[in-house]
C-alpha cells in the first residue's frame, strides 16, 4: 500500500504550483521505489473547485476526513484565497499535521496564510 501525500485543493488554488511535485510523486520513472508514494487531493468538503486556470477538481476527500496518521506529508499551494484570509480550514489542519510530526509543504500564498494561523515554518 502506498503512502499517501495529501494535497489541499480550494477554489482559486494556483494550480501550477503544485505542478512538479505531483508530477513527481506520481511518475514511477522519478521515483526510486516505484508505487511507494500517492497522492489524494483533500478540500474543505468534497464539493468540485474550479482552479485560477479554470481546472475542475473533485477532491478524493475532505479536511474533516483527513488524520495525520493517514498521511506523510500535507502539500498546501499557494492562490488567491489565501491573501484574502481564506483557507482557515487548512491552517488549522496544518497545525494538527505538525504536532503530530508530519510535514506541511506550504507554497507561495500559502505560506502567508499560515504565517497569518500563527504557523512559522
Amino acid at each position: 500500500m502506498p503512502s499517501t501525500v495529501h494535497l489541499f485543493v480550494f477554489d482559486t488554488l494556483a494550480d501550477w504550483e503544485p505542478g512538479f511535485a505531483v508530477a513527481g510523486i506520481n511518475n514511477p520513472d522519478a521515483m526510486k521505489a516505484p508505487g511507494r508514494y500517492q497522492v489524494r487531493t483533500v478540500a474543505a468538503a468534497r464539493d468540485p473547485i474550479t482552479t485560477i486556470g479554470g481546472v475542475r477538481i473533485l477532491p478524493d476527500l475532505s479536511l474533516d476526513q483527513l488524520e495525520p496518521a493517514d498521511s506523510v506529508m500535507l502539500i498546501l499551494p499557494g492562490g488567491e484565497s489565501w491573501d484574502q484570509g481564506g483557507n482557515a480550514e487548512a491552517v488549522e489542519t496544518a497545525k494538527t499535521f505538525l504536532a503530530a510530526g508530519v510535514p506541511v509543504a506550504a507554497i507561495c500564498g500559502a505560506t502567508a496564510g499560515l504565517a497569518r494561523g500563527a504557523i512559522r515554518m
